[in-house]
Order: C-alpha cells, then structure tokens, then sequence
C-alpha cells in the first residue's frame, strides 16, 4: 500500500464520521406523488411486466448513479456513447430516445436530443426506480415507444434524519483517481416535510485494465483524458394538510464538467478527438400535487420548467491548448423546456376506475458553433391526451384499455450556412394515436399471468431531424415518426422462498429510425451517418429472473435477456450498441451482525457499433465483489469492481476501467 493510497483511505474514513445507512434500517418510503399509475388504488401495486429496483440494492451492488443502477435490471443494457461520454441506456433494444425517463413523473430530458447522460445523475435523492416497458400505460405521455423509466424520491419521516457518505476509489498502482461525497437530511413535521440531498465526485482519471494496447492517444494505463466532476444537489419542500393531498416543490441543480477520452481503436475512417466540456449544467424546479376532489376521485397535478447549458470545446490535439485546425471549435447550446400534466382519476366502484391525463410541453433549443457566431434557434411544441379504464370483473382478473391522442408542432428550425448566414429548416406537424390492451390473471395466491397488446410511437427530435452533428451527419428535415406494436405474455409470482418473472415480448417497428452509416467524404468530419426511415424492424426476445433465499444467511438473484433486433427492410443495416445477450447474477452471504458480502457478475455478448458492422464491441464478463457492515456507528463498504481486470468496452474503441478497488464509509441520522 501506497503512502498516498493510505493517506486517502484515511481522510475518507475520518470524513465520513457524518455518514450512511444501517443495514437493518427498513428501505425508505416511496413518495406517492411520483408514482405515476396507481394500480387497484394501491401506491405499490405494479403494472403488469414492469420492474422495481429499490435503493438497498442499488448500495449493495455499489451503483452509483443512474446509468449503473438501471444496469442491474433485465431487459435494460447500459451504453457509452464515447465520442460524447454518454451513458445512457437500452431496454429491449429501444435506446433513450425511445424510452421516456420521468422523475416523480416529470419529463427530464435534453430537449434538442431527447437523451440524458445518466451517469450525471446520483441515486442519493432516490427511494426507487420502476421501468415498464412494452405495455407502459398511455397516461404516461407521449414518446414512449420502448418504454419508460420513472425515477421516485424519497419522503423524510422522522422529525430529523439523514444520511452522509464518503469515499475512495484506488487503482492497481495505490493511487487515488476518484473522491465522492454526499448526504441526504430531511425532517418530516406531520403537516409538511422538507428534505435537501446533495452528492459529489471529483474524478482525475481511470486505469485500464493491465496490458491494454497503447496506442499514440492512449500511450499509457490511465485512460487520456478521462476527468470528470460531477455535482448534483436537489431540494423539496411538501404540504400535506390531510391523509389525502399533497403538495410538493422540487428544485434541483446539476453541475459537471468532463473530459472525452479519445478514439483508441483501429478501425478505418474513424479518427481520435480531443474534446472537452467545461459546462454541462442543468437546472430546474417541479411541482406536483394530489388532490381528493370527490369521495371517490382525485387530481394530481405537475407543473415543471428545466434549463441545460452546455459548452463543448474541440481541440487541435492531445495537448487540449490550441483550436486552429478546421475540426476544432466551440459549441454552445442553451436549451429550456416547460409543461405540465394533469391526470384525473375516477373510482367508479371496487371494480371500475377511469382515469384520464392531458399533457404539453414547449421544448426551445439555442446553439453556436463558435463563440461569436449566430445562435440557431429551435422549437417545438408537444400534446398529449389519454384515456384508460381499468375494469376488475372478480377479484382475479383486471382488464385495462388504454388510448391516447399525441401531437408534435415544429414551429421553428435554423440552418446556418457559409458559417455567418441562417435559413429556415422545413417546419410541420405529426400526429398519432395510439392504444393498449392488458389483461391480468391472478392464478392463484403468488402467482400472476398477463398478456396485452400496444401500439405507441415516438415524434423524431430536433436533433434527428436538423443536425449536422459537428460535420459527422447529414440533416433530415423530412424524418417521419416512428411506430411500434408490441405484444407481451408474461408470469410473475413466488413458490417459498424463490421469486420468479418470465415474459415473451415482441416488437414490430415501421419506419424505424436508425442511424445509415455513410461514405466518409459524405460529411466534413468523418465518420459520416444519416438517420433514416429504414423501413420495418423487429425486436423479440425473452426475459428471465428469480431470487431465491438458500438460508437465513444466504441468497441470490439472477436475470437474463435474449434481445434479437433485426432490420426486415433493410437487413444489411445492422442494430447497433445493444448485445443479443445479457446476463446478471449475485450471491449474498450474511454474517456476523449486519454485515454482507456479495459476489456479482455482468455477462454480454458482442454488439455491433456501426451499422455496416466494421467496428464490432466484443462480449464480456465482468466480476464485481464487495462486503459492507457497521462498525460502531458508522457503516463501513469495501469491494473492487472488474476484479478479473477485464477488458471490455460498450462501444468499439473507447475501453471501460480496469480492476478498482473502493472504500467508502457512511452514518445514518
């Protein structure tokens, strides 16, 4: 051990003297405010095939932010868009355009690209994550074609509580690459409650794993160009004047900076690129509220405004000094997004319940290309309504219809050309409408069966649609929606200590929308790419999961997805940055008292990175172990994450981190 590793595993532990949670503590509770469907009038009743993932297990697999978290669920692959150092995510092949992601329900997004690096984004605020995903209900709003991710918060209930956190990461060679920090304290009054959360990290850089290829822009084992400091900190305030309503206000602020590590692959055409970007901000504040404004019938009510600055600078080289040459630049984007949603239930009976939303928003998008040049301007304007009843004819069937109504107007889209002189893009309007069926059988006590049917679609961003993505694509003004039907059987349920999920799901897109992988001299930064209508798509596939407790000490979990996307227009373009298979497995053991250990592993087959398959991602196994437990007061977690020192990649080129080891300690107040 290093001087400087035992110096930093200290500072860590003495900081933390005001940290995280118990073992024994329960998980917290779920703000009912930010669920969206409330199923048979019960806040925890899940929809049919969706899946719950509560914030023990992400501290047990040490997740640290969004993008790592959700990568523990079935049917849901994480991917690394290099060139931008996106993490985003996939479930069932649909990417994060096509999934919509909410917190409490409220649309978070970029609102000229529709995507969200998720890994800015910490769990610290969160008590749980719920994904649905081929039958996500209508009222959801729209563009959830693939699905959706909705992100709950936690509600404080003690009249004074909290939690904080600190820790280390160390690399193969004893040094320190990354600190993180972070809390929660909330105070719950009966009447209102108010609750402030706030994580840290600051990130030099991450190893590779040993024997990594060097190459002339990754000339040694801490990946170039690597950095990144993440701060994410969020406030709230709520009424509850009564066991009924609820009022809350949200404000959040996320404030990052990172590093693009460059290319360091070999395929021809693509090269490396030094960028940097010293401002990715994000703001914003939401209100939401329930109301009982009958005997049987509520209304809840979300109203929300977000900003994202953003500031990407591309050098001329690795030395990250000069911009001369003609691929570097300054761009700038400036976006805002406001609407609302209003949702109205009806409880009819115990055995009939309508429930209706309506949703809009306004998306702007400003940019420039370098600082001074004129700022392009983007608009568009969304609306959505939906209907959906759900009908219980006994106590062990539910059949629920769904319809809604979506409009996207494009007001407003600017081309500049020659560098100093803007036109107008063509601008228009798209409606669709779209409608599901589910029906649920409750078999038996612990054992559930389901099937439905859905068609949903998904408007194209001001991205898809009008960028030149800095010289690397070609615009398509003239991008239609695309569409999905997807059918989905599936069975749920538990037999002693094993619980166990399967579902068969089917997906038929027409006019998909699929990144055309170009001759290089087609644009003025190659790789070159155009996204296009190509015609009709399938995705099919089958999930498998089920806990199982072996003794009062120990127990695992595992899932696995089977994901074939095929291109049936076109069966020469490839599907690009999911794998065919995935598979996830842990094994806990209990011991002493409050402590644990566990023993995971994250298994992917190959998947391809551009669509005529010359850059393919290699399938992987990756081992991750760690123990945590009290000591004292405190709660102490070590572990190491790759501990085979794998090398792996979600994209071809841009490699993950080798074997890290971390501590990291907490208190619960």
């Amino acid at each position: 051990m290093t001087k400087r590793m035992a110096i930093g595993i200290a500072c860590a532990l003495a900081s933390a003297g005001t940290v995280a949670d118990e073992l024994t503590k329960a998980t917290e509770t779920v703000v009912p405010l930010g669920v969206v469907e409330v199923i048979g009038n019960a806040v925890d009743a899940l929809p049919p095939g969706a899946d719950v993932l509560d914030v023990e297990e992400i501290r047990a697999q040490a997740r640290r932010n969004v993008a790592e978290a959700l990568d523990l669920l079935p049917g849901v692959t994480r991917q690394n868009f290099g060139q931008r150092r996106d993490s985003l995510v996939a479930v069932r092949g649909f990417d994060s355009r096509q999934v919509t992601l909410y917190v409490d329900g409220v649309p978070v997004y970029v609102p000229y690209d529709g995507n969200l690096d998720l890994a800015r984004l910490g769990v610290e605020s969160l008590s749980r994550v719920v994904v649905t995903k081929g039958l996500t209900s209508v009222l959801y709003g729209p563009n959830a074609l693939g699905g959706s991710i909705n992100l709950v918060s936690r509600r404080p209930q003690e009249a004074f509580e909290g939690r904080a956190y600190a820790g280390v990461d160390v690399d193969r060679s004893g040094d320190l690459p990354a600190y993180r920090a972070g809390g929660r304290f909330g105070t719950n009054r009966g009447s209102w409650y108010a609750q402030g959360t706030a994580s840290w990290q600051d990130a030099d850089y991450y190893t590779l794993p040993s024997g990594y290829p060097r190459t002339p822009v990754q000339p040694g084992e801490r990946r170039a160009n690597s950095g990144a400091r993440d701060l994410d900190v969020s406030f709230k305030l709520g009424w509850t004047p009564n066991a009924n309503d609820e009022y809350a206000l949200n404000v959040y602020h996320v404030d990052d900076d990172k590093q693009t590590p460059p290319y360091a692959g070999h395929a021809p055409g693509v090269s490396a690129r030094y960028w940097r970007w010293p401002k990715w901000d994000k703001d914003g504040a939401y209100f939401i509220s329930r109301t009982r404004v009958l005997d049987s019938a509520d209304l809840n009510v979300r109203l929300y405004y977000d900003s994202f600055q953003n500031e990407l600078r591309s050098y001329d080289d690795a030395t990250y000094i000069t911009q001369r040459r003609p691929y570097a630049f300054t761009s700038l984007y400036d976006d805002h997004t406001y609407g609302f949603s209003v949702a109205f239930e009806q409880r009819w009976s115990d055995s009939q319940v309508t429930r209706a939303a309506l949703h809009g928003k306004q998306d702007f998008h400003r940019e420039s290309d370098a600082v001074g040049a004129p700022w392009e301007r983007f608009k568009d304007r969304t609306w959505s309504a939906a209907l959906e009843h759900e009908w219980r004819p006994n106590a062990a069937w539910t059949i629920t219809p769904g319809v809604s109504w979506n409009l996207l107007q494009s007001q407003r889209a600017d081309d500049l050309q020659a560098g100093n002189r803007i036109v107008p893009f063509a601008v228009g309007s798209d409606v669709a409408f779209n409608g599901q069926l589910v029906a649920a059988w409750q078999v038996a006590e612990g054992f559930q069966l389901y099937a439905g049917a859905s068609r949903k679609t998904r408007f194209p961003t001001l991205k898809d649609r009008y960028s030149y993505r800095l010289g690397s694509a070609i615009p398509n003004p003239t991008l239609k929606p695309e569409d999905s039907d997807t059918v989905e059987i599936g069975a749920r349920g538990s037999r002693g200590a094993f619980d166990y999920k399967i579902a068969l799901f089917d997906s038929r897109l027409r006019d998909a929308i699929q990144s055309v992988t170009l001759q290089p001299d087609a644009c003025t930064s190659p790789p070159c790419s155009q996204l296009r209508n190509v015609g009709r798509a399938r995705h099919r596939g089958v999930e498998l999961s089920g806990d199982l407790a072996l003794s009062p000490a120990w127990s695992m979990r595992a899932n696995y997805s089977y994901v074939q996307r095929r291109n049936i227009a076109q069966p020469s373009v490839l599907p690009t940055d999911t794998p065919r298979q995935k598979l996830f497995a842990a094994l806990d053991y209990r011991f002493a008292a409050g402590w644990q250990a566990t023993l995971s592993a994250d298994a992917e087959s190959k998947r391809y990175s551009s669509s005529n398959g010359a850059r393919v991602a290699g399938g992987f196994t990756v081992v991750d172990a760690g123990v945590r437990g009290p000591i004292a007061s405190f709660e102490l977690g070590l572990g190491v994450r790759n501990a085979l020192d794998r090398r792996y990649s979600y994209l071809e080129g841009f490699p993950e981190a080798g074997r890290t080891f971390f501590v990291e300690l907490g208190k619960n107040f």
